[in-house]
């Protein structure tokens, strides 16, 4: 083979691999427009959830004005079409929220719509019970649960939305930016190629057909040097490819760590704020009980009760794991350790009495504030292996602290709360507090056209008890009444210390009569009480009750308290142990029973 001939065939070659080149350049281009209409479709798809997110968030603001039409309007007429109306959207966001579902793409987009959905309920629910409020004309409280309930949750209801939107237009912005710039460095990088190859091979096909000989054995030499180099390179190769494998076996578990301690303090700082949103310790215990339920798969909150000489049961979820309360605070081996306390295959704890025995594994993490202890919860973990357990003790300990605080200042908030309203002796509401009642019962007697008896209420010679059995026996007696009260009250009723020996009982939704009726019955078994201060019975007593009632002798609460005064003073003028209900025009009718 002559080196023409040589020469021709490498030609026919190189320009073979440069049409090869050409054609693969030319499909790669293909290629790339083909992704870039597949990534425009995408973004079609983004662009068409963020209109349904903005057109159920439209339909949600057009809601929330008909509702304020509504609380505003009075035709009923008109209250209807705009409840239909409303109606209408709710209905109409319905199906824009199904859409959008049916076109989730991630799990993150998923949990937020989730957000979204969950966040309607409440708001749903609070709207009915304002409605059905409206509805009975209980206007006041249906804008009470307006303002306490709806608009919370409606801002809430909002919030999701417009997480959902911004998660949303960042996804369609990132893949718009992330098609455009892929979409032109592939272009310049295919051109380049072909660029490249064209005038590589025209240069190889210049220059190959000089010295051909020499330069096959330079070629089987430079081979044979490759070869011995690549199995180098590839040992290498394999070495690094171990340690890039280990070290990302490494990063992935840091990473996960980090990830669940990034949620799981976004969760206490969660369950806090819920916490300091709570109205009492009831809901606060549900509210921690809820909380609890999404770490552990199940659980049991105990707390100390007021006297601190036992556990109760206020909370739990999940499968029972404690036996029937109340428990002795001793029982709870992380009270009596004061740290977590942890029972399992892996660890040798001893099983605490309020545990059922059944429970092959758990923890107790205590529940203290200031150096007191509130109380545990009692949980269940699948994922309490040796290697989990440091992470979830932290985890726990952070969750007890949040909590333990948290309970701690609701429960002095409700104590003085109690001792702000709240008469020390007799447990009775004091006078500050039946002031403000009896302003806000008259107003709503106002509106629904109602009667508003007041008790007066005097025990007779009570400073002659005092003196003949000393002020302990008075405090005594005084403490006897006042339960003698509350025990012959209704919820409703709004029960008093007046001042000294003075009691005064508020009757609500009640009229004249049944107030002269209760009032008697009340003097009747005030006389049969029984006081007994150490043993020993003390003199019997009687109360004088004057009686008077909104609107009939008065219009404002002075107008009241006056004339229910007098009726007292009338009842002890006319020789104490009796009911007299004050008269319009200043007389007194009395009765009495002997």
């Amino acid at each position: 083979m002559t080196g023409k001939t040589v020469a021709i065939r490498l030609s026919l070659a190189f320009l073979t691999l440069v049409a090869i080149l050409m054609a693969i350049g030319q499909l790669g281009l293909s290629r790339m427009d083909a992704i870039n209409v597949d990534l425009e479709k995408i973004l079609d798809k983004q662009r068409r959830k963020v209109r349904l997110a903005r057109e159920a968030l439209e339909f949600s603001n057009v809601n929330n004005r008909l509702t304020m039409e509504i609380f505003l309007l009075s035709d009923r007429e008109k209250i209807r079409e705009a409840l239909a109306n409303r109606a209408q959207n709710s209905a109409s966001i319905t199906e824009l929220i199904d859409k959008i579902e049916s076109d989730c793409d991630s799990q993150e987009e998923s949990d937020l719509l989730s957000a979204v959905k969950k966040s309607r309920t409440p708001y749903m629910e609070s709207y009915k019970r304002a409605l059905d409020l409206l509805d009975e004309g209980k206007r006041d409280a249906a804008t009470a649960v307006m303002v306490q309930e709806t608009l919370p949750e409606l801002r809430i209801y909002h919030a999701a939305w417009k997480a959902l939107v911004q998660f949303q237009l960042t996804q369609t912005d990132a893949a718009t930016e992330q098609s455009r710039a892929r979409y032109g460095r592939t272009r310049r990088l295919v051109r380049l190629l072909i660029v490249f190859a064209v005038v590589v091979a025209g240069a190889i096909a210049v220059f190959a057909t000089h010295d051909i000989t020499q330069e096959m054995k330079t070629r089987i030499a430079a081979e044979r040097q490759f070869n011995r180099l690549n199995e180098q390179l590839e040992q290498r190769v394999a070495q690094r490819t171990e340690e890039l494998a280990r070290a990302e076996e490494l990063s992935r578990h840091s990473l996960e760590e980090l990830r669940e301690y990034t949620q799981g303090v976004e969760a206490v700082n969660e369950l806090v704020e819920l916490l300091q949103c709570c109205r009492n310790l009831e809901e606060a215990h549900n509210q921690v009980a809820r909380a609890l339920s999404r770490f552990f798969s199940a659980g049991t909150l105990l707390m100390v009760n007021a006297s601190r000489n036992q556990l109760d049961q206020v909370g739990a979820w999940g499968p029972a794991i404690t036996k029937p309360g109340p428990f002795h605070p001793e029982s709870c081996w992380a009270l009596r350790r004061g740290r977590i306390h942890l029972v399992g295959p892996s660890s040798s704890g001893q099983l605490c009495e309020h545990v059922d025995a059944a429970v092959s594994g758990y923890m107790c993490v205590p529940l203290t504030a200031q150096g007191e202890a509130l109380g545990a919860f009692c949980a269940q973990d699948s994922d309490l292996s040796a290697v989990t357990w440091p992470h979830r003790q932290a985890f726990a300990l952070s969750l007890a602290e949040q909590i333990s605080l948290t309970l701690a200042n609701l429960r002095l908030r409700e104590t003085l709360k109690y001792q702000s309203v709240r008469d020390p002796l007799t447990g009775l509401f004091n006078r500050r507090h039946m002031t403000e009642s009896l302003e806000r019962e008259l107003h709503r007697a106002t509106r629904n056209t109602l009667q508003v008896p007041v008790l007066m209420m005097d025990l007779d010679h009570f400073k002659q008890f005092n003196d003949s059995h000393g002020h302990a026996a008075g405090d005594f007696l005084l403490r006897d009444f006042g339960s003698l009260i509350s025990s012959r009250t209704r919820g409703s009723d709004i029960a008093c210390r007046y001042g000294g020996e003075e009691f005064v009982v508020i009757l609500v939704d009640a009229t004249l009569e049944n107030a002269r009726l209760r009032a008697e019955s009340l003097r009747q078994q005030v006389r049969d009480m029984q006081v007994q201060q150490r043993g020993e019975m003390l003199a019997r007593v009687t109360v004088s009750i004057g009686i008077a009632a909104f609107p009939d002798h008065g219009t404002s609460s002075a107008e009241i308290m006056s004339a229910a005064d007098k009726a007292l003073y009338e009842a002890k003028a006319r020789g104490r142990d009796r009911v007299v209900v004050a008269e319009v025009e200043d007389k007194a009718q009395v009765v009495r029973s002997d």
